[in-house]
C-alpha cells in the first residue's frame, strides 16, 4: 500500500474520530462518521485530481481538498439525520 494512500485514510479515519467526539453519541455513529469522512476525503482526492487543483499537498495527497470535502460530508451528514 502506497504511503500516500495510508496518509489519506489515517488523516480521514481521525476526522471522523473528531467529529463524532464533538457530535456523536452511540457507537453506530462512530462507525457512519468514520465512513462517510474516508468516503469524502477520497471523493474530495479525486475531484481535485480531476479538476487538477493542488493548494497544498503533502506527496500525492490534496490535503485541503480532502479535508473540505470530508468535513462538509460530514455536516452534511448531521444536517440530513436532524442534528
Amino acid at each position: 500500500m502506497a504511503p500516500s494512500l495510508v496518509f489519506a485514510f489515517v488523516l480521514a479515519s481521525f476526522y471522523g474520530l473528531v467529529f463524532y467526539l464533538i457530535f456523536g453519541r452511540g457507537w453506530l455513529r462512530l462507525v457512519l462518521y468514520w465512513l462517510v469522512s474516508v468516503a469524502g476525503f477520497f471523493l474530495g482526492q479525486g475531484a481535485a485530481n480531476l479538476l487538477g487543483l493542488a493548494i497544498f499537498n503533502v506527496g500525492e495527497v490534496n490535503l485541503v481538498e480532502g479535508t473540505l470535502v470530508s468535513w462538509l460530508c460530514l455536516f452534511a451528514l448531521r444536517a440530513w439525520r436532524g442534528g
